[in-house]
């Protein structure tokens, strides 16, 4: 990753961000996103976070099962279609597999398209803030192949925030 790329993340403030390679290491990431986690320890990998950590699972990722595995999943499985000599990410996916709650669902989503995490809106329960949702905000940034710089928006409270609409070109 090149070093501008971590002064971006973080130097992003109102906005959890975070940058990942291809393997979902975090490379990068600003103070807001370290205080969405019980004692302000962000994970090395988001995407085995996600789909194994009991933290993760029973703890930060309101309504895990349904929208935060059933989209990382597909994600999963597609990085390991496209890279099937990948070993970090062939381990991610047997681990994955292995795992009593995250496999069911890893196998259960075996037709299903991956998601681009853009737009998503999913509940939360940020570690300094309480219950709420995150919006995000996703992007691959040109020069690094399959990395992704995330943000995710927290709106607190039980009722879900609107996506927001997508960009138009301004016809002023």
């Amino acid at each position: 990753m090149r070093a501008a790329w971590r002064t971006v993340v973080e130097g992003v403030t109102g906005s959890m961000a975070y940058f990942a390679d291809r393997h979902w290491n975090v490379v990068a990431y600003n103070d807001e996103f370290k205080a969405l986690f019980p004692g302000g320890r962000p994970p090395s990998n988001i995407m085995r976070w996600v789909l194994l950590d009991d933290q993760a699972r029973c703890g930060v990722l309101m309504n895990w099962a349904e929208d935060w595995a059933r989209g990382a999943c597909p994600a999963l499985r597609r990085a390991v279609t496209d890279r099937p000599a990948d070993p970090a990410l062939v381990d991610l996916a047997s681990d994955v597999r292995r795992d009593p709650l995250a496999g069911p669902i890893y196998l259960a989503t075996a037709s299903s398209h991956p998601l681009h995490p853009d737009g998503a809106v999913r509940r939360v329960n940020h570690a300094a803030k309480g219950p709420g949702w995150v919006i995000a905000s996703a992007a691959s940034p040109l020069p690094e192949i399959d990395a992704q710089f995330v943000m995710l928006q927290f709106r607190p409270g039980g009722i879900r925030p609107r996506q927001p609409p997508p960009l138009t070109t301004d016809t002023r």
